[in-house]
């Protein structure tokens, strides 16, 4: 098990691949080159952020936390939205002056069913870093002083970055899904967990047939849960609240983000009221 706190962990770098203004902090991340490599992190977006219609060869999921987040026009994420974007699913064109107000929303990229794998932001920057010899990142897309080989001048800044990052083209998956998915979650019902006095639990959605599950979990002060092993990989992400793991592993706190391997549970005792959302990888 792994734990990060969003209050000990710095802001990165403002991003200028995209258009505008926006902010990362990285609270948690996998390992690089495998396909199950991921990031999770808190992402504020500044009311000039812009970003151009696009998709992804990895999966991501967002988390509102506070402020809407414009994924597209006249459609936000408002504060306690939860949004699945598929790999190989178009969404946008964000324009965060929709809102005209910075937002603050939890973000979890992840190697999608393809077993792609996922770029990490550390490989993302260092190639943008080399390319800015040969072009610009202009409002999302990048574009080249001279044409590449197969003639394009303009690309996506993302799917450009990716390629000369992997060294050949991108390619996307036939798209499982139609649209990004958008739930409102504090509609779902909280359901009491049998024999655990003060837990309660809401299943919000599985997706694909590789099982990326996303799910949230309530507890009073004082009650216990644990959270059962899973083949898969899962990430923990407190919403509100605080408490302590099993066999002293570690406290949690507002916006602690936790990593909890294959094979492995999460013992856990609240402080105060808690609500978490719990994801679920990938099979790959």
């Amino acid at each position: 098990m792994r734990i990060a706190h969003s209050e000990t962990t710095p802001w990165g770098p403002v991003r200028s691949t995209r258009g505008g203004v926006i902010k990362f902090k990285t609270l948690l991340e996998g390992r690089e080159g495998r396909p199950d490599n991921y990031q999770l992190l808190l992402a504020d977006t500044d009311p000039s952020f812009k970003s151009p219609r696009h998709r992804h060869n990895f999966d991501q999921v967002r988390f509102a936390l506070t402020g809407a987040t414009n994924i597209g026009p006249k459609r936000n994420l408002e504060a306690g939205d939860l949004a699945y974007f598929p790999e190989g699913t178009y969404y946008g064109p964000q324009d965060q002056e929709e809102v005209g107000k910075q937002s603050l929303t939890m973000v979890i990229q992840f190697g999608g069913p393809s077993g792609n794998g996922y770029m990490s932001m550390g490989q993302h920057d260092e190639n943008a870093r080399q390319m800015k010899a040969d072009g610009d990142f202009e409002g999302g897309i990048y574009k080249r002083h001279s044409p590449a080989a197969d003639g394009r001048k303009n690309q996506d800044a993302y799917e450009a970055i990716w390629e000369h990052h992997s060294g050949r083209p991108i390619e996307y998956q036939r798209p499982r899904f139609m649209d990004a998915i958008h739930f409102r979650e504090p509609n779902f019902e909280w359901l009491p967990v049998a024999g655990s006095a003060g837990v309660a639990t809401k299943d919000i959605a599985t997706f694909t047939e590789k099982g990326v599950k996303v799910s949230f979990v309530q507890l009073k002060p004082g009650a216990s849960h644990t959270l059962a092993a899973q083949p898969q990989q899962q990430l923990l992400f407190v919403r509100s609240g605080t408490g302590q793991f099993g066999h002293k592993a570690g406290e949690w706190f507002e916006h602690t983000a936790v990593d909890i391997s294959p094979g492995e549970s999460a013992a856990m005792t609240a402080t105060t009221l808690t609500e978490a959302m719990v994801l679920v990888f990938p099979r790959v």
